[in-house]
């Protein structure tokens, strides 16, 4: 897994700040050539396609409880609708828009550029409408496009060292594809699969919350062997987490699972490969089942403090997750003007939730928060610490000033001033890599993805908005006067507009584009 060199590494040559931008490694590459543009969506036009339900309702419990870590107790049982619901509210297709040139999609989860790197397949056990066996997700037709006949829950437990997934009702393998970021980030756009990932594992979370499903996030794993069962080639597409959904039940299967053999249709005319975004994802892989024991063990000691529970708000509405999920979308304008403080204090909250991941101990986080406040009621604007559950204060100014400083921080985008406040979430990578070697880096992108997508959520949940952004790194880490380096940025705010909520399995909203 390496001692963490490698990312050092990729983390300095990829990273913004005082007027530097991340080094380009590849002559000749071209970001955003419309000619050799990647597929929005993976398929494998030689597999077939069982169709999941479409009528989804939504029903689960208020999205205010799932997200504060109240929903029901009681474990759900698994069947073809629910996992339809897990799939579809996190990576299924909610909006659409045709373009000049082309259908641009958008999904439920949040996604840099709307690209999308993350591909999601499922190994389940037999269920009323599915048989046992290996699938992969496919959004544009909301299907699943069968790899193997047999029942793959033995292997996959084997190589995710979970031994109680060979008997649950399914695990959801989350892969990503470098080249869908990249195309337009360049070597960046490693970074954006895991903030993706986390995103999409938010809305997992929040869902399976609302219906007393038990999930548990798995980022410690043998990759080669994963890969393999999977048939994909650790580079080109690799695995970024595991879910293991429910609780097992009954005897695990004994019989083998072979690799698919079926054939992926060609991701773009040219797809790149990036040599430093392979160095460091190979730089993290872990090759047995005692390395990866070992990696889970390694997590550092004085990790910051994370409730796996916190107060809902008084003014939240009983409104589904589901809904919620369907309003969500990035919030492109803002209003200036002052936000109630629960949009800070129970978003805020909401986002530093423990992460229920092998790799992130109970009670802790990997993640450090520091916030630029510009018009919270009840707050004086200014930089600001979130420590143990509230905010304290690092340094107050005019708004003015407060709103000029997350502008530049964020590259100049008028959003992180335009926001109500703007979120930046660090990591200590000193301790972090010291602890968990080169593929800790990927826990700290992963986790600061999910933090990113609770917080809209949170934010959508009291009527408001938020989005992510770019940074720069270097001056982040100057401005709030820490050592720890910043992972992702989300801003909170006022909408300037109304957005169309999204639409059900098969009929998403049409939006003017």
């Amino acid at each position: 897994m390496g001692g963490g060199e490698v990312a050092r590494l990729f983390h300095d040559e990829t990273s913004f700040g005082s007027g530097r931008r991340p080094r380009r490694s590849l002559p000749g590459f071209v970001p955003m050539d419309p000619r050799n543009r990647p597929r929005p969506f993976k398929r494998y036009p030689g597999a077939r396609v069982r169709g999941l339900p479409t009528e989804l309702p939504p029903r689960g419990a208020p999205a205010a409880a799932a997200l504060s870590g109240r929903g029901p107790l009681a474990d759900a049982t698994v069947d073809l609708e629910l996992l339809a619901r897990l799939l579809f509210f996190s990576a299924g297709v909610t909006r659409m828009a045709e373009g000049m040139e082309q259908t641009v999609w958008f999904r439920a989860a949040p996604s840099a550029g709307n690209l999308h790197p993350v591909e999601v397949y499922v190994a389940a056990g037999a269920m009323a409408g599915l048989d046992a066996g290996l699938y992969h997700f496919a959004p544009d037709v909301f299907g699943l496009e069968e790899l193997s006949e047999a029942d793959c829950r033995p292997a996959v437990a084997d190589a995710v060292v979970v031994p109680e997934a060979a008997a649950g009702p399914l695990v959801l393998l989350l892969t990503g594809i470098p080249w869908r970021t990249a195309w337009k980030y360049g070597e960046r756009g490693w970074r954006h699969v895991y903030w993706d990932a986390g995103a999409v594992v938010a809305n997992l979370l929040a869902v399976a919350g609302a219906y007393g499903l038990r999930a548990r996030v798995v980022l410690g794993f043998v990759d080669s062997a994963l890969c393999r069962q999977l048939g994909i080639d650790g580079a080109a597409e690799f695995l970024v987490a595991a879910i293991v959904v429910g609780e097992p039940s009954g005897q695990a299967v004994t019989a083998g699972c072979e690799p698919p053999h079926l054939t992926a249709a060609p991701l773009s005319p040219a797809p790149v490969e990036f040599p430093l975004i392979t160095r460091v994802q190979r730089a993290g892989d872990l090759a047995t089942a005692e390395e990866v024991a070992a990696w889970r063990a390694a997590a550092p000691a004085g990790l910051p403090r994370a409730d796996n529970v916190v107060d809902q708000p008084a003014v939240a509405r009983d409104e589904p997750v589901e809904s919620v999920i369907l309003r969500r979308g990035s919030t492109r304008r803002m209003r200036r003007g002052v936000a109630p403080a629960e949009l800070l204090h129970w978003g805020m909250a909401v986002a530093t939730r423990h992460v229920p991941a092998d790799a992130i101990p109970a009670g802790a986080t990997l993640l450090s928060h520091e916030l630029a406040v510009h018009a919270v009621r009840g707050m004086e604007p200014g930089l600001y610490h979130w420590v143990d559950g509230r905010a304290e204060p690092y340094r107050t100014a005019a708004e003015a000033a407060v709103r000029r400083l997350s502008r530049h921080l964020c590259l100049d985008q008028p959003l992180g001033g335009d926001s109500a406040y703007t979120d930046f979430a660090c990591a200590d990578l000193d301790r972090v890599l010291d602890g968990y070697g080169d593929r800790g880096y990927r826990v700290a992108q992963f986790e600061a993805g999910v933090a990113a997508g609770r917080l809209q959520l949170a934010a959508f949940t009291l009527g408001h908005g938020g989005t992510g952004l770019t940074f720069s790194d270097e001056d982040v880490s100057a401005a709030f006067g820490t050592r720890a380096a910043c992972m992702l940025v989300t801003s909170i705010g006022i909408p300037a507009y109304r957005a169309k909520p999204g639409g059900p399995p098969g009929r998403p909203t049409r939006l003017g584009y």
